[in-house]
């Protein structure tokens, strides 16, 4: 029912806590198909992958201008994002607090309000104990990955 690069995306948000990784599946997903019938709900959560790695980074102003253009995007989206067991008004209001409340704590993680219990319990099955774990704050790879990676596309 959903495709595989999504299911790859929720492993690597929820899992793995990669969330460069999450922005690279998806926009491979999205670039897969014709310009004119690209779907701009990809965008939606490349995007919020992106601020949250900038976040995590220490990045505000650029982690602010996402969630603010996610603030946008959110409702437009709403019905793809629904029919990607996503609760669209849960996540809108999710960001606004992490709007509201940018750099004035300690980055935390964010899990995706998924609606679908069977795909929510297929991705618990699938990724075990490291479903919803904590990023690992200490792993540069993990944090500065678009720094540390390879220019050629090759991991080191």
């Amino acid at each position: 029912m959903y495709k595989q690069r999504y299911l790859d995306f929720l492993y690597y948000f929820h899992a793995k806590r990669d969330y460069f990784e999450c922005h690279e599946v998806l926009e491979a997903e999205w670039k897969s198909v014709p310009k004119d019938k690209r779907a701009s709900y990809w965008v939606t959560l490349i995007q919020l992958a992106v601020a949250l790695y900038h976040e995590r980074r220490g990045n505000i102003k650029g982690a602010a201008i996402l969630y603010r253009r996610l603030l946008k995007r959110v409702p437009v989206e709403a019905n793809a994002l629904y029919e990607l067991g996503i609760n669209a008004r849960a996540l809108k209001q999710d960001m606004k607090a992490r709007l509201a409340h940018l750099g004035s704590s300690c980055f935390e993680d964010y899990n995706l309000p998924l609606w679908d219990t069977a795909l929510l319990a297929a991705c618990q099955r699938h990724a075990g104990k490291s479903w919803c774990a904590p990023s690992n704050l200490a792993d540069a790879q993990l944090i500065h990955k678009h720094i540390l990676r390879n220019r050629n596309g090759n991991k080191e």
